[in-house]
């Protein structure tokens, strides 16, 4: 094996945990949506009377929440980073925070394994759609 060969093994062996400190969700699909609609207070909605839809996942999870009235339909797109739990409010860019949001963001954190300065790491990741247009990396 060559030099470059090794170096190549070594860096795709490392790589990975070097761009992402904690490569698996510490929150499913489920725990996401459930923050989404603890997070819809803070926009002046109920939940009861929103539709949640979730997108897949890019990097965050991703979804829509809509209601519609007679003559309007309003409809907002919401991320959730599934290691911190923050909630995102992906067409204004902005974190969505209540009481009832933080104290499951503090429950995500005792059950999570992810070390402190990891977790600082994951908690300035924004969302897909509020990076720069010429960033495309997971971190900011």
């Amino acid at each position: 094996m060559s030099l470059r060969s090794g170096f190549l093994l070594v860096a795709l062996a490392v790589g990975p945990s070097l761009r992402c400190p904690a490569a698996e969700p510490t929150i499913s699909e489920q725990t996401a949506r459930r923050l989404v609609e603890a997070a819809l207070p803070a926009l002046d909605e109920d939940p009861k009377f929103m539709q949640i839809v979730p997108h897949g996942v890019r990097e965050f999870y991703s979804f829509s929440a809509m209601r519609g009235t007679k003559s309007v339909l309003h409809i907002y797109y919401l991320s959730v980073n599934p290691w911190t739990g923050d909630v995102w409010d992906a067409a204004a860019c902005s974190r969505i925070t209540t009481p009832e949001l933080k104290k499951e963001q503090r429950a995500i954190w005792r059950q999570s394994s992810i070390p402190l300065k990891a977790r600082k790491a994951l908690q300035h990741r924004l969302p897909y759609e509020c990076r720069p247009a010429d960033d495309s990396s997971p971190k900011r």
